[in-house]
């Protein structure tokens, strides 16, 4: 997986009217997945080729929603820039303004089961089920992105189980060998991951640190799950005043369950010099359970 590739990127685009068009956008409104999209074209697409690309957005939001039962935001602005490539999604950026989104660069040629089985947008639309922390903190929306686009595509049976558990093995694997700057914390190298091109390092720490706090959650007096947190978290505290940050939210979430889960785990990971030892994480008989493809088993 080129994570570069399609790395994620905060942009500032309005649109503030439910039908428009402009001199390079057109947009309309459609409905997917329990959510209002705003879809907006950026370049040249074809009848046939606008109905494939929305067919595959009714596809993702309905896998999306096997995260908690509803999608991450009721309202998603979604927009397609035509792009020749030899993928059907080379990369796509978050756009962080009201209403919140993201921006897809897509080859349209690509039939609809190829942007399907892409994991671009399951991991693009994972990011809006939080606020967006700030570049200090971005291993931990990396992380919840990275870790639910797997989970995701297990969930709606485009990986089993052991394509699963070997795609996190391969991916944690790849931040262990991202070693180059053990000098620096994982909380240092965030903000500078691209400059230092310390992609996996961060992606895959931020994942870890999910999917431990997900086994934590499950071992609980009273078990839950992080999806569990999600939707608590979606509905109370998604849209709050002030600036959210990766503590902030840690804090938010360990309210939630009542007990520390989320912000010992969130030290911790944050003064890492090196992801930390994934195998015993994977080998948890929590797994699992964390491993079917229905959203409602724990």
């Amino acid at each position: 997986m080129s994570l570069p590739a399609k790395i994620i990127l905060s942009v500032v685009i309005a649109l503030n009217v439910p039908l428009m068009m402009t001199a390079a956008i057109a947009a309309e409104i459609h409905t997917a997945g329990g959510a209002k999209l705003i879809i907006e074209w950026r370049g040249e697409f074809s009848n046939e080729e606008r109905q494939k690309l929305k067919s595959w957005m009714d596809s993702v939001m309905e896998t999306v929603r096997l995260l908690h039962g509803e999608p991450p935001r009721p309202e998603i602005r979604i927009a397609f820039k035509p792009y020749s490539s030899r993928s059907p999604v080379p990369f796509a950026r978050v756009l962080r303004n009201d209403p919140e989104g993201v921006l897809f660069y897509v080859n349209p040629a690509y039939p609809l089961e190829d942007f399907v089985s892409d994991w671009t947008a399951y991991h693009e639309l994972g990011h809006l089920f939080i606020p967006y922390p700030g570049i200090a903190d971005v291993w931990f929306s990396e992380g919840l992105a990275s870790y639910y686009q797997n989970i995701l595509q297990l969930r709606a049976g485009l990986m089993t189980p052991e394509e699963t558990r070997n795609r996190f093995q391969a991916a944690f694997e790849r931040g262990r060998k991202d070693d180059k700057h053990t000098d620096l914390t994982l909380g240092e190298l965030s903000p500078v991951m691209r400059e230092r091109l310390a992609f996996m390092r961060v992606y895959w720490s931020g994942a870890l640190y999910f999917m431990e706090a997900d086994i934590q959650l499950r071992r609980l007096d009273n078990p839950i799950t992080l999806d569990d947190v999600l939707r608590e978290y979606g509905q109370c505290c998604l849209t709050g005043p002030g600036r959210q940050d990766g503590l902030r939210i840690a804090r938010e979430f360990d309210s939630i369950t009542g007990e520390p889960v989320f912000v010992p785990l969130y030290e911790s990971y944050e003064l890492s010099s090196a992801i930390p030892d994934y195998e015993p994480v994977l080998a948890a008989p929590e797994m699992d359970n964390i491993l079917t493809p229905r959203s409602e088993t724990r």
